[in-house]
């Protein structure tokens, strides 16, 4: 990703970053506002207090600080992210001062293989590419261990035409490209599908989970039948 996109990573690095906060605040107000969504979309994802979790994607560590909050104090956090000007933003976050964060392709990460008992991803394979978004989750897969599991937190296409409409006109979908850049990509990640990735992936056994009225969804990936 760093070389493919450079373009991504300076907008991040240097724009997006100083405005994601906000802007999430406004996105998320109709799910009940940022904090109380992201504790819904965490809130079916049991954690053991002695985990080793990576939060791949970690952006400003707002996802990071959910996970804390579910995981209990004695989870042993780390936080990757390409962007450091998303990371410098998460490092001023006093909930989060004791998550190691490192900047770090979601591709091709520094960690050795295994390492972590769970993998969070936070929202963020629906603005990569396809051929992006599974050398992320086939990445994610080699970085746990063998009984471990990956956790993709996404955007889906809810089945009310009511509610798609509602979703599209408070996200931005009717805005063209680039000014809403993500729009290819969600759209192609959604037709695909989550589960169909993970499984492209390598994942064997996969497990998914509607929130919020089928407009998100969280999907589990192992990497054996029996896992889990």
């Amino acid at each position: 990703m760093r070389q493919q996109r450079p373009a991504y990573k300076w907008f991040y690095d240097n724009i997006h970053s100083r405005e994601y906060d906000l802007a999430l605040r406004w996105f998320l107000w109709p799910f009940g506002g940022e904090r109380r969504f992201r504790r819904e979309m965490m809130a079916c994802v049991p954690f053991d207090d002695r985990e080793r979790i990576l939060d791949l994607c970690c952006g400003t560590g707002s996802s990071a600080r959910a996970i804390r909050e579910q995981a209990g104090r004695s989870a042993r956090i780390v936080g990757a992210d390409l962007s450091i000007g998303q990371l410098r933003r998460a490092r001023a976050k006093e909930e989060i001062r004791d998550v190691l964060l490192v900047e770090a392709d979601a591709s091709a990460t520094p960690f050795r293989a295994g390492h972590f008992d769970t993998v969070v991803i936070p929202h963020a394979l629906h603005e990569m590419p396809r051929r992006t978004r599974i050398d992320v989750l086939r990445e994610a897969r080699r970085l746990v261990r063998p009984e471990g599991r990956v956790v993709v937190l996404e955007l889906d296409d809810p089945p009310s035409r009511l509610r798609r409409l509602l979703m599209g006109l408070w996200l931005g979908y009717w805005l063209p490209y680039p000014i809403n850049f993500e729009n290819p990509t969600r759209r192609d990640m959604v037709r695909r599908g989550v589960v169909a990735e993970m499984k492209a992936a390598g994942f064997e056994r996969t497990r998914r989970i509607s929130k919020f009225e089928g407009t998100m969804q969280v999907v589990f990936g192992w990497n054996g039948p029996s896992a889990g």
